[in-house]
């Protein structure tokens, strides 16, 4: 199988058009189902990176333990404050207020920073079972699927996992060392095994169709997203952009990672590797898409 990988006028191919006779409902509905109380910053790096990427409704479904420390960060968002746990995670109470907003949804992503138990996996089984539904699996929502993988043989939702290596390794039984040895072969083999789509993070990170027979390398990035919260962010483009390229979720990851990796290429150009933030990689979106964009000029 050859690797693709994306350029800027490719990616440019991708990206579709904005009409200028739209609203916020032709943009799609987003859901973020994230973060507990020890992992707040998930939630609002997420939905910066879901607003920035061109939704025209993003929703974020957490805790209600940290509804102070959200609704004073972030302004263009709905919040959906959940029935909270003991600890901190949100409760299995949740889901009577999760499912009207899972089927208003038009993509959903779930896993950043929820925490691993009951409540946690009712929810990512749900989703799996959401027919034709785009859902985004990440961070701890893998290691829900990792407890059972075959749960992935039974979905109906149009799947998309963005595992890094440790994740991938719980998910397929080998060891880190075995995926990097061969990333490619662990990625198509999973993706044909269980039939959803896999973006396989790190460096030159791997984006697999459900097929397993359509594979792109990421060629954008540097050492500047080997940092907390860089994945949360990765996570909100990707389900941005899904709603504008009609619910296909492996596009969405092709893009995404393009666009995640550009946000750092061009912080870089004016602060260290060492400093820069999945913050800033957010701020630098707006500038990523124009670049993008602009490129169709040339």
């Amino acid at each position: 199988m050859t690797e693709k990988s994306l350029d800027l006028i490719s990616a440019n191919g991708l990206l579709p058009r904005r009409e200028q006779n739209s609203h916020k409902g032709t943009y799609g509905n987003v859901l973020l189902i994230c973060g507990s109380k020890n992992m707040v910053g998930c939630c609002a790096l997420a939905a910066e990176g879901a607003l920035r990427s061109g939704a025209g409704l993003v929703t974020i479904a957490f805790p209600d333990v940290l509804y102070t420390a959200l609704t004073s960060r972030l302004t263009e968002c709905l919040f959906l404050p959940l029935p909270t746990d003991e600890c901190g995670f949100i409760s299995h109470l949740a889901m009577e207020l999760l499912l009207p907003a899972i089927e208003k949804a038009d993509v959903v992503t779930v896993g950043c920073g929820i925490g691993v138990g009951f409540a946690q996996s009712l929810v990512t089984t749900t989703l799996l079972e959401c027919e034709n539904k785009p859902v985004i699996f990440d961070a701890d929502a893998l290691n829900c699927i990792a407890q059972v993988p075959e749960m992935l043989q039974k979905a109906t939702a149009k799947v998309l996992l963005t595992p890094h290596p440790g994740e991938m390794s719980r998910l397929t039984g080998l060891s880190v060392s075995e995926i990097e040895a061969n990333r490619q072969k662990a990625i198509s083999d999973f993706c044909k095994k269980y039939n959803v789509s896999v973006l396989l993070k790190g460096h030159r990170t791997l984006i697999c169709n459900a097929s397993g027979d359509q594979l792109y390398v990421n060629t954008t990035g540097n050492s500047a997203l080997a940092k907390g919260g860089a994945g949360d962010l990765l996570t909100g483009i990707i389900a941005g952009l899904t709603p504008a390229l009609k619910g296909n979720t492996f596009d969405a990851g092709v893009l995404g990672a393009f666009v995640h990796g550009l946000s750092a290429d061009i912080a870089t150009q004016s602060m260290s590797e060492y400093s820069v933030l999945p913050s800033d990689c957010a701020k630098r979106l707006g500038e990523v898409y124009y670049t993008i964009e602009k490129s169709g000029n040339s």
